[in-house]
């Protein structure tokens, strides 16, 4: 998985993927279920997980003949540092620890 700051902060401010990540940290969860526990409109909530699948920040799981999603994101964190103009964003997700650094202006 290689974000970008920018990707990492897009994701993350978005309602929908931040809320689909959050709905599947504890267990997997199917798209019918985010949908109506986060009223997500379901089309909305298909092309979210699709994006999160293909950036690797979320895993199908088959579940007999459904599919359901789990967050590989074990610990996520974000600092802005006014004083030295930066935003420093630290995710661990599948084991693997990753650190990003970018200017705010």
């Amino acid at each position: 998985m290689n974000l970008e700051v920018k990707s990492m902060v897009s994701i993350f401010m978005d309602r929908y993927a931040s809320q689909i990540l959050l709905g599947t940290s504890a267990r997997p969860k199917g798209i019918r279920e985010l949908s109506r526990e986060y009223n997500i409109p379901v089309t909305v909530c298909y092309r979210r997980i699709k994006k999160l699948v293909e950036i690797g920040l979320l895993q199908e799981e088959k579940i007999g003949k459904r599919v359901k999603y789990k967050s590989k994101i074990e610990d996520f964190n974000a600092v802005m540092d006014f004083e030295n103009n930066t935003l420093r964003i630290t995710m661990v997700a599948d084991g693997e620890r990753y650190d990003a650094e970018t200017n705010i202006l």
